[in-house]
C-alpha cells in the first residue's frame, strides 16, 4: 500500500519556500493551530488540501499523484503540447534533410559540407 504522508509534504514545501505558518494560515483562513495540526498530520481531507493549494498557488494533488505507481489509470486529460511539438519539428527535420540533399546534388557537392 502506498503511503503519502501529506503533512510531511506541506512541511516540505513551506521550509523549502521559506512559508511562515502564520502567513499561510492568515492568507487560506486556516485557524493558526489547525494550521500547525495539519502540517503534522500524516492524512489531509482534500478540501483542506485544495485550500492549502489555492492559498500557495502550488499543486499539492499533482505533487501526490506523482507518487502513485505509474500503472495507476487515470481519467484526466493528457497534455498533448510537448508530444506536438516534438512530431511538428521531427516533419521540418526530415523536410530540411531533404531540401539538403536537392541542394547537395544541384551544387554537386560543390559548395562544401552543408
Amino acid at each position: 500500500m502506498t503511503t503519502i504522508k501529506t503533512g510531511e509534504l506541506l512541511t516540505a514545501y513551506c521550509t523549502r519556500k521559506r512559508i511562515y505558518k502564520s502567513a499561510l494560515a492568515r492568507k487560506t483562513g486556516i485557524d493558526y493551530q489547525s494550521l500547525i495540526k495539519y502540517l503534522k498530520s500524516e492524512t489531509l481531507r482534500l478540501d483542506i488540501l485544495l485550500k492549502l493549494s489555492e492559498g500557495l498557488s502550488h499543486n499539492f494533488i499533482m505533487d501526490i499523484a506523482v507518487q502513485l505507481p505509474a500503472n495507476y489509470t487515470t481519467d484526466a486529460p493528457i497534455d498533448q503540447t510537448a508530444a506536438n511539438k516534438i512530431e511538428a519539428l521531427e516533419r521540418k527535420i526530415e523536410l530540411l534533410e531533404a531540401e539538403k540533399q536537392v541542394l547537395i546534388q544541384l551544387f554537386g557537392g560543390k559548395v562544401g559540407n552543408l
